[in-house]
């Protein structure tokens, strides 16, 4: 798939707000979504690549700024990479913003 048909299918309509409803992974335990360094992931992220709402569930992570776990069957480092080459590519991908964190 090319940055213009990746960058549509995440970003060009909105996410349906239940989208979590009709994903594949409702039923695994979540904590493998989560792997440790180095752990190996092919595993969780073939669940991804089958899942009628991969595309809104890594646009969801990567317009939230999800900093953790597979979502839409990349890791956090993948998804940073993925924005990138599609910000370099011209395409306006949501910034997220950090979280704050609550004075002491």
């Amino acid at each position: 798939m090319g940055a213009a048909e990746l960058f549509s299918a995440l970003f060009v309509h909105e996410v349906d707000p239940d989208w979590r409803v009709f994903a594949t992974c409702r039923e695994i335990d979540a904590d493998l979504f989560f792997p440790e360094d180095r752990q190996p992931a092919g595993q969780v992220k073939a669940v991804c690549r089958s899942c009628p709402v991969q595309p809104e569930c890594l646009a969801t992570a990567i317009a939230t700024g999800e900093a953790h776990g597979i979502w839409g069957g990349l890791t956090y480092r993948e998804r940073l990479r993925l924005v990138r080459v599609l910000r370099d590519g011209g395409f306006q991908i949501p910034r997220w913003r950090r979280r704050r964190r609550a004075a002491a």
